[in-house]
């Protein structure tokens, strides 16, 4: 597999990513980690919306699964095994850090002018407005490029019923941002 097509990873092509990871193989991992690393700032970042603590998280999620990775019990889930550590992980972020804040400003370094500023920010406000299974739908989605059976097991909902949660989402953020990103 070429680092090319990482990001795309088929079941098949995973399981023998995984089993080659478990062997100490650092390239497969590797490929395994450039997949899912947008994934995990994904489901990071619909409850933590601080965008340097998410990277950070991301990156120890990554070291700590590598350290662990012989607690992998085969035949689970690989992206539920890392999810839990992730969460494990923002859980005692959050413990350590009671006192801050979990949502920060859209920075503004990152835009091009005031009126994408307004613009960002109106969404981020919106964003933050969402009830957290909606929120949660849109971040694995559109960020994290979760479809189908991935995204329904990454949001606990039969897989019938993914496009119904996201239209769901989608329209709840319509709705917060034509009121100026309350919902």
């Amino acid at each position: 597999m070429s680092d090319v097509d990482a990001h795309i990873i088929d079941s098949a092509a995973e399981r023998m990513l995984v089993q080659q990871a478990l062997q100490d193989d650092h390239e497969a991992w590797g490929q395994l980690m450039r997949h899912y690393a947008p994934r995990l700032a994904a489901y990071i970042g619909a409850r933590l919306r601080r965008h340097k603590v998410v990277e950070r998280l991301v990156a120890e999620t990554i070291y700590v699964a590598w350290r662990h990775r012989h607690e992998y019990a085969q035949g689970q889930d690989f992206a539920t095994w890392l999810r839990r550590i992730a969460a494990n992980l923002a859980l005692r972020w959050h413990r350590r850090h009671q006192g801050e804040p979990l949502v920060e400003a859209f920075p503004r370094e990152r835009c091009e002018g005031m009126q994408q500023y307004a613009t960002m920010q109106a969404l981020d406000n919106a964003l933050g407005n969402l009830q957290d299974r909606q929120r949660m739908a849109l971040e694995q989605h559109y960020r994290g490029g979760l479809e189908g059976e991935a995204l329904a097991a990454a949001l606990h909902v039969p897989p019938d019923d993914v496009d119904g949660v996201v239209q769901e989402a989608l329209e709840a953020l319509d709705k917060a941002l034509a009121n100026g990103g309350a919902s």
